[in-house]
């Protein structure tokens, strides 16, 4: 039984070796391309509340939100795009009275003055987040191309620098970890660029 046990594992063994031996050489490489988005709008998130104010003596918040949109209105803002949120509100660090608004423009200037208006001397104002919306890509397919391409070229270039061709694709494996054919919201950065990555691999001969 003892033999017949051991000529059985030189023969999975041997099996195995040649298996291994016979196996073709293949190399991975990973194909990239920039995702080209097109900014929709901005949007600024501003919390107005009596607990960053400078002053010993507090104002009332109806008071500091009414002064605050007289300064809105003075710069050519209109008022009506400042979307109050008070569960977004109760979600902050704060615990004093106060409110939180977004205000989303498409106009880049719009930014600009709403920035410059919260410079208060008082402290009762503040930017919370700065975000941009994103319009979906349109024919994510050339991205992909693009990716599958540029992943061939290093590819080739992989094989010839070890003396080999380029043989058949042997699998391609998506690691995308977005959607980027939906409208997408991300906070401002100064650069901010996307890319997508396809991971290709191929035989050689």
């Amino acid at each position: 039984m003892k033999n017949i046990l051991v000529f059985l594992f030189s023969i999975v063994s041997v099996y195995s070796v040649y298996g291994q031996s016979t196996e073709k050489p293949f190399i991975e490489v990973r194909g990239m391309a920039k995702i080209e988005r097109t900014v929709k709008s901005y949007t600024l998130d501003i919390v107005i509340t009596e607990e960053l104010a400078y002053l010993e003596e507090k104002k009332p918040i109806e008071e500091v939100k009414k002064a605050f949109f007289e300064k809105v209105k003075a710069a050519g803002l209109d008022v009506s795009r400042f979307k109050e949120d008070k569960l977004a509100f109760a979600l902050t660090q704060y615990s004093a009275i106060g409110s939180q608004y977004s205000f989303e423009t498409s106009d880049p200037a719009d930014i600009i003055k709403l920035s410059n208006l919260m410079v208060d001397k008082n402290g009762t104002q503040s930017i919370t987040a700065r975000k941009v919306n994103y319009l979906p890509v349109k024919d994510f397919s050339k991205v992909i191309a693009a990716a599958f391409a540029d992943g061939k070229a290093r590819a080739e270039k992989v094989a010839a620098a070890i003396g080999k061709k380029l043989g058949a694709l042997q699998t391609v494996a998506d690691y995308s970890t977005t959607n980027d054919e939906v409208e997408d919201t991300a906070y401002y950065q100064p650069k901010d660029d996307r890319y997508y990555y396809l991971s290709l691999k191929y035989h050689v001969e």
